[in-house]
């Protein structure tokens, strides 16, 4: 792809969202006269389909009657998505029970035309309300269905539930096999088939996939039906790494398998559309068609195409790129189908923006500027994909008289009405086509569900436009007069990233990984550091550098609390200014991936402008106290003294500037010292702290060993100890602190975990893969917070193992510096040889292991996967990328979560579980500072998951959290007798 065109379109992403929405409400062709001849013809179109609402399909009438706006809805949605995935009775009937009983389904009672909906509501009422009255919720579930059904063994209730969702799953999905699609689908109308769900998590996936489209593309071709016919195609199917970091990996080994697919569906005379996925993909997605676009063999052929998301600002660069490359492509405009995905990944990422409109009037012009600029392409087909009558009336509109051909797409299932009466009432109206997952409905279902949920808001045109309760004006208005009454603004209640933790701070700033240009800026800048590593300092005197803190301390705790804080938020910017040097320092030193050091200089800095905003918060004036008149009590914080602060290796710039940033903006002076192992970032961290205004004998640092930090404990002067590290090393801190003559010194331990995650049968296999990999083996397994032991419940444990275990070969194990490695060193020979031996005495459990490749030289390990028994068969954390994992069955829950407890360790828990009555019991049980619910159990974010445990896994207060600079300050009240120098003339001076 020129890079001209991909310039352009990060321009177009980079605008802000008012600016987006301006230029799109500038680029729809419509003036008054038009807008009003649209409304009016979508008026009709709506009233028509309200007149036959008896023809509603299935899944028409369930929308309308259940949605998504009610707590009816969503549970049915809920069982839908992972009932038939599960494999045993119990864990079944325990989500039916649980999703049935909570919600009200009398109210739904005789409300739809719909026998069977009617039917099944009254089958839900009655299954519901014997749950809620008949048994406590939180006991038993499973065994009040056994009693309900008595003699005849199974479930009733899951018997049906589960006929209910195949009934269901058939209206989402059209068949089971291509063979099956084409019988059903005929001749006569056009058909896309998409023929898979979930993207693939290990290369047998993606090769099974490849076949899957192969077999279709030939199957399809064969039956003759030309143009009638596609395939729509998910590249992140075909390779399980689609990822932009992987971006030369992707090209390479996706693009032949791709190539290969477009020859064979150009063989056939087959169209093969490239569907659309999130926006961190783009490039990779357009790169991977300019291959097809370009190759000789496909020039004439004329069946390319591709899926543009009218949701991206990018949507109208993205046509026009296409349009320059002068040939016929189809172009399927889609309004979008991962709008909240797109919002929350910007918003951890910390970008500049979001890549989508946050508002849907924004959308619904942005779909019709992307309609009128594909109608007047040069070469472009356009498709038009919607289920909203306004959006179709418009696009009749854009193509009034002579044109281009066109057509317009709906989703199998939904639409088959609104398009009926369109034919009805325009003669003009193009063909039809039919977008039409194919698969087994455990494999797609999930999949097609939470497309529905991400989609189906109460504002969705497809929930209410045949529901008689809501006027026509509600349902069908003008998008363009909307966007202009709100001038094109922002959602206000969506604050961009960066805002997203006011009042109390801004958030940092990270990095687009699907922006090429930025990622390869910081490649570059990162590559041009060459500073060298800084050894231990043998000859550090710790009794100076805690004299010259002691000296420090009453001037700085002295400073206003405001001017505290100026220092620690121009902390942050620097950090944030030399992001560049500490991405190369971190790779350097302590082995970090691009992203895990992006993510850490984010960390660091949101430590400093956190603790900035709770310094000033708690400490600028002191809090009023009740009392009796007369009287002024005052409770004021200040600093103890000097803290030590002794910081890991693992997080050697966010634990050590989160440590010394808390310690100074409770008034205290420090004494840091780092791991031996990093002392080069901590001593560029302290040099940024000096330089931002922080007095330089109030931070002193010290370099050295476990030698170093023993005396520095042991000192006198020291008031208060923050220590990160093993459990081990802070149960002889706190010995050396007890010890000490004079005042007692307290202490702030954040310590290890053996952490665990539960699975049960409801979940999902690929999310818990995504999730495992990530909580097992980023940063190489190096984190506190890091999965040690993986309890997967039996019924799943074979299939769910394997994805786990082929997920790990794709793993790219490599040098840090280069932005493609997932998996770096661990830190040391020491550990690498720590490691090996716990591997080794478990040779006869290893499930598997990811070789090392031989070119590299260094101490690194394969991410390593271990069947134990149970959590009770490790005597120590292992840290490094090696995860262990023990089976359960059903019944042995309560067992498994008295393991863990005993274990004693109390830092992250991961449940992943679709009844949330589960991981409630789940977190009854197991104590943990941090739990995690449906997703991974890494990357706590400051302000947002304060991070810390208990038991064996900590002292508290949780780092990052309101709490957190209470520990490292003393209080103090100060009562005025206000009467002393005469009468009390506040109570003297109350009215009568």
């Amino acid at each position: 792809m020129d890079t001209d065109c991909w310039a352009a379109i990060v321009a177009a992403g980079a605008q802000s969202e008012r600016e987006a929405v301006r230029a799109r409400l500038a680029e729809v062709p419509f003036g008054y006269p038009e807008r009003q001849r649209v409304l009016q013809r979508a008026r009709g179109l709506v009233e028509g389909c309200r007149r036959r609402a008896g023809e509603r399909s299935l899944l028409d009438l369930f929308l309308q009657e259940f949605g998504l706006s009610n707590e009816e809805g969503i549970a049915l949605m809920c069982i839908s998505e992972a009932l038939l995935r599960i494999p045993d009775d119990d864990t079944a009937e325990a989500l039916i029970a649980e999703k049935l009983a909570t919600a009200n389904w009398a109210g739904h009672l005789g409300q739809s035309d719909s026998l069977f909906l009617n039917a099944s509501t009254w089958a839900l009422m009655l299954t519901g309300s014997a749950i809620g009255l008949g048994d406590d919720v939180t006991g038993d579930v499973g065994g009040w269905l056994k009693r309900l059904t008595g003699r005849i063994g199974e479930s009733v209730a899951r018997a049906a539930m589960s006929r209910t969702v195949r009934i269901l799953g058939g209206e989402f999905v059209l068949a089971r096999t291509i063979e099956e699609a084409l019988a059903r689908a005929g001749t006569r109308r056009p058909f896309s088939f998409d023929m898979l769900g979930e993207g693939a998590r290990t290369f047998d996936d993606a090769a099974h996939y490849a076949a899957a489209y192969r077999h279709a593309i030939g199957t399809v071709g064969s039956a003759g039906l030309g143009a009638m016919a596609g395939i729509s195609v998910k590249l992140s199917a075909l390779h399980p790494r689609y990822q932009p970091l992987q971006r030369e990996r992707v090209l390479r080994e996706l693009g032949d398998t791709l190539l290969d697919l477009a020859r064979d569906a150009a063989a056939h005379e087959v169209s093969l559309t490239i569907d659309a996925e999130e926006a961190e993909r783009l490039e990779l997605s357009l790169l991977l068609f300019d291959r097809l676009a370009s190759d000789h063999a496909l020039k004439s052929w004329d069946g390319l195409g591709i899926a543009v998301q009218a949701y991206s600002k990018r949507a109208p660069a993205v046509i026009d790129y296409l349009d320059g490359l002068h040939r016929s492509i189809p172009v399927r405009l889609v309004k979008g189908a991962y709008w909240d995905t797109e919002i929350k990944r910007a918003q951890v990422e910390g970008l500049a923006g979001y890549p989508v409109y946050t508002r849907k009037p924004s959308t619904d012009v942005a779909y019709l500027a992307c309609a009128a600029k594909l109608l007047r392409s040069r070469s472009l087909v356009p498709q038009f994909a919607t289920h909203n009558a306004h959006t179709v009336a418009a696009v009749l509109e854009l193509a009034a008289g002579p044109g281009k051909a066109y057509e317009f797409q709906r989703l199998h299932g939904m639409g088959e009405l609104l398009y009926d009466e369109a034919r009805r009432r325009f003669e003009n109206l193009p063909p039809v086509r039919v977008y039409a997952p194919v698969g087994a409905h455990k494999d797609l279902l999930a999949y097609l569900v939470r497309r529905l949920l991400e989609n189906g808001a109460n504002s969705s045109f497809v929930n209410r436009f045949l529901d008689d309760k809501v006027s026509l004006a509600e349902v069908v208005r003008d998008p363009v007069a909307t966007v202009a009454g709100y001038h094109g603004a922002p959602h206000p209640r969506i604050p961009l990233p960066r805002d997203l933790l006011r009042p109390v701070c801004v958030n940092s700033r990270g990095l687009d990984l699907g922006n090429r240009g930025e990622v390869d800026a910081l490649r570059c800048a990162a590559g041009a550091w060459r500073e060298p590593l800084r050894g231990d300092d043998s000859a550090v005197d710790v009794d100076a550098a805690a004299h010259r803190a002691a000296t420090a301390f009453p001037a700085w705790e002295a400073t206003p609390a405001a001017a505290r804080r100026a220092c620690l938020d121009k902390l942050a910017d620097a950090i944030e200014a030399d992001r560049s040097r500490f991405v190369a320092l971190l790779a350097k030193e302590a082995g970090r991936t691009l992203a895990d050091a992006v993510a850490e200089v984010r960390e660091a800095a949101d430590f400093c402008r956190y603790y900035g905003a709770q310094c000033e918060r708690l400490f600028s004036a002191g809090e009023t106290l009740p009392g009796p008149t007369g009287e002024a009590n005052t409770l004021e914080l200040h600093g103890r003294g000097i803290f030590a602060c002794i910081s890991p290796w693992n997080f050697p710039l966010a634990i050590f500037t989160g440590q010394v940033a808390a310690a100074l903006a409770a008034g205290n002076t420090v004494v840091a010292k780092p791991a031996p192992q990093t002392p080069a970032i901590a001593t560029v961290a302290a040099e940024l702290m000096h330089a931002a205004g922080i007095p330089e004998d109030a931070v002193r640092l010290v370099l050295g060993g476990p030698d170093v930090g023993a005396a520095l404990v042991a000192h006198e002067a020291i008031a208060g100890v923050a220590f990160t590290g093993s459990t081990a090393t802070a149960k002889r801190i706190q010995r050396s602190l007890a010890a000490k003559d004079g005042p007692v010194a307290v202490l702030i331990a954040e310590t290890g975990g053996q952490n665990a995650m539960i699975v049960d049968s409801t979940a999902l296999p690929e999310q818990v893969t995504d999730d495992v990999i990530a909580s097992a083996f980023r940063s190489a397994g190096q984190r506190c917070s890091s999965l040690r032991v993986l309890y997967v419940q039996a019924d799943i444990a074979e299939k769910l193992l394997a994805m786990i275990a082929g997920a790990m070969d794709t793993l790219a194990i490599g040098d840090p510096a280069d932005s493609a490695t997932d998996i770096g060193p661990v830190i040391d020979q020491a550990a690498l040889a720590k490691l090996q031996r716990h591997v080794e005495s478990m040779r006869g459990r290893i499930l598997h292991q990811c070789p090392v490749p031989t070119r590299l030289d260094g101490p690194y390990i394969g991410p390593t996967l271990i069947e134990v028994d149970s959590i009770a068969d490790l005597d120590a954390e292992h840290f490094g990328p090696i995860l262990h994992v023990a089976r359960f069955a059903a019944d042995q829950l309560g067992t498994v979560l008295t393991d863990i407890r005993n274990a004693g360790y109390g830092l992250t828990l991961g449940v992943h579980s679709r009844i949330h009555r589960r991981a409630h019991e789940v977190m009854a049980t197991v104590k943990a500072g941090n739990t995690y619910v449906n997703r991974d159990m890494i990357g706590a974010v400051v302000g947002v998951q304060p991070f810390g445990g208990e038991g064996l896994s900590g002292t508290g207060p949780k780092a990052g959290g309101p709490h957190y600079l209470l520990r490292f300050a003393v209080e103090r009240t100060v009562t005025w007798n206000t009467v002393a120098t005469g009468g009390n003339a506040e109570l003297l001076s109350l009215e009568p």
